[in-house]
């Protein structure tokens, strides 16, 4: 294998919100910078990849509700975290999310407005406030004035390339192993910022791009970074068919109507303690799927339904709006669904569905994880050298995080792990990777099998389904167990493959880099046994006080 050596003051790993932020911040603190991307820089992952009409940046301004302020905003996140994020991160997000916005609209971003030139905005899930400042086409805007700037400023990026291993020595990050068109680059810096993404594409049922597959738990898990939270997996009701596309919560003030593959209603066979009704008029609270309120029998039931009842042929359940009377819900003075209903509705006709005359097939999806990399206050992990931003990181959310929030929490933690990996390179003079180094990534690299495209499927389906099965809504000790010796199975036909005509190694690495975000996510859940925020243990339904802190792998 060639090798191509590399040297930097700063590696981004990644190129949606967090990685671009954290980029122009390391530049503006005087380090030498090199952006590497699996896609296109500021054109894949998830910050690009829009599954709504509208994106949501939380901004405590006042600008919507006159009464809000850090210290609510503070408040809120605290409330919807239940003990399980590092509360002095989630007061920087209060306190620097104001600061994050003005940022992005200083490069020309340009927030969703109403007729009277106010911003557009609503009270998102889990909030007390509306703060949400409407991104009209997800985060699009946000990617696109970023990556506008770095292209602007001259920033060096290599696309097409894939993050293999970190390089340790004395315990430190000085350095990352990657692959390019067959080629393994060895980079030398002074500091890794990890920012490409979480992992739903584990789940057969999610709303990520595929080019975002855990590598950033897995790769820091293999250098010894803490882990926390990831049992706090973010899943919620999406559109299935005829598209993908997240549901917003208010949509659920009209109160839909749900039925399985078979026309019949059923989620009142699960409700307990309450009407069908008042658990789907719930959901209007937040769209994750969370313990804390009767709303978590909508997904419990979608999700039994799907694997053990009868679902659509497609493998999901029905839900239409046809006997909604939307003139009485827009008449009432504070309705959530009637400002947002002309952009929800346009949206759904673009993607080839008229909800007022059409049913629609619907499952619950995975779309973020609230766990990752534990850092601290500048973006660093317990690795000195390594730092997280995004979802790629833990610590700023908790068991449940407010709607808005990733999108704000990466521009903040983003600035913040650029500049102390910035000023890290400054003072961090490491040596070239050594032959020894660049033989123990091969080795490595070479103990994989040879899959072929076939295989390298399968596997990645077999995984998706228990991944759905174990993990997404409905989790059990038994199925856990279970699943982890599934992982172990997979991961030993990813070794014992020998096909003449193999994927390339970066395909089989994902794998591998999926399956050990699985086993964390998984060991995560058995160890919380009790049922708190969007982790839901049907074993231990109740939440135990004994369990009120971070689980850390």
């Amino acid at each position: 294998m060639n090798v191509k050596r590399l040297k930097t003051g700063v590696l981004v790993v990644g190129s949606g919100g967090a990685a671009l932020r954290a980029a122009l911040a390391a530049q503006e603190n005087g380090a030498d910078v090199l952006i590497v991307s699996k896609g296109i820089v500021g054109k894949s992952g998830a910050t690009y990849f829009s599954v709504a009409e509208v994106g949501a940046f939380n901004v405590p301004d006042g600008a919507i509700d006159p009464t809000d302020n850090p210290d609510e905003f503070y408040r809120d996140i605290a409330d919807a975290a239940q003990d399980m994020a590092d509360l002095k991160l989630s007061r920087i997000v209060a306190d620097e999310a104001c600061a994050a916005k003005d940022y992005l609209e200083k490069l020309g971003m340009r927030f969703a407005r109403r007729e009277d030139d106010g911003y557009m905005g609503y009270r998102a899930c889990f909030s007390q406030k509306a703060r949400s400042h409407v991104v009209e086409n997800h985060f699009k805007p946000i990617v696109k004035t970023l990556r506008e700037e770095v292209a602007r400023r001259g920033i060096k990026a290599l696309e097409g390339v894939t993050i293999t291993n970190l390089i340790l020595r004395n315990g430190e990050c000085v350095g990352a192993f990657g692959l390019k068109d067959g080629e393994l680059l060895a980079i030398q810096c002074g500091g890794v910022i990890i920012a490409c993404g979480g992992a739903s594409t584990l789940f057969a049922h999610n709303m990520y791009p595929a080019d975002v597959t855990g590598d950033g738990y897995a790769m820091a898990r293999r250098a010894g970074a803490a882990i926390s939270n990831m049992e706090f997996v973010q899943a919620g009701i999406g559109l299935a068919w005829p598209a993908v596309n997240l549901f917003g919560n208010q949509l659920w003030e009209a109160v839909p109507r749900i039925t399985n593959g078979n026309g019949e209603p059923f989620i009142e066979r699960y409700v307990q303690g309450c009407t069908e009704r008042e658990a789907v008029a719930a959901k209007i609270g937040h769209f994750p799927f969370s313990v804390r309120d009767i709303s978590r029998y909508v997904e419990i039931a979608i999700q039994d339904e799907i694997t053990h009842g009868q679902p659509t042929a497609r493998g999901n359940v029905c839900l239409d709006f046809l006997d909604v009377d939307f003139d009485a819900i827009f008449s009432q003075k504070n309705s959530l669904l009637k400002p947002m209903w002309p952009l929800t509705y346009r949206r759904f006709k673009e993607l080839g569905v008229d909800l007022y005359r059409e049913k629609i097939e619907i499952a619950c999806f995975a779309h973020a994880i609230n766990g990752g990399i534990r850092i601290d206050e500048h973006g660093e992990s317990s690795v000195p050298g390594l730092y997280a931003a995004g979802e790629a990181a833990s610590g700023p959310h908790g068991a449940d995080r407010l709607g808005g929030n990733m999108s704000v929490t990466c521009q903040v933690f983003g600035k913040r792990a650029g500049e102390a990996a910035a000023k890290r390179a400054k003072k961090t003079a490491s040596a070239a990777v050594s032959p020894e180094e660049i033989r123990r990534e091969t080795d490595a690299l070479s103990a994989f099998g040879q899959l072929s495209r076939k295989d390298a499927d399968e596997i990645l389906r077999q995984l998706q389904q228990s991944s759905d099965a174990a993990l997404l809504i409905v989790r059990e000790g038994p199925a856990l167990e279970q699943y982890l010796n599934t992982l172990s199975g997979l991961e030993e036909q990813l070794r014992a493959g020998t096909a003449a005509e193999p994927v390339p190694v970066e395909r089989v690495l994902e794998l591998q880099n999926l399956i050990d975000t699985g086993r964390m996510i998984a060991e995560s859940a058995l160890a919380r046994r009790e049922s708190r925020g969007s982790h839901y243990r049907r074993d231990f339904p109740e939440l135990d006080p004994n369990f009120s802190h971070m689980i850390t792998i």
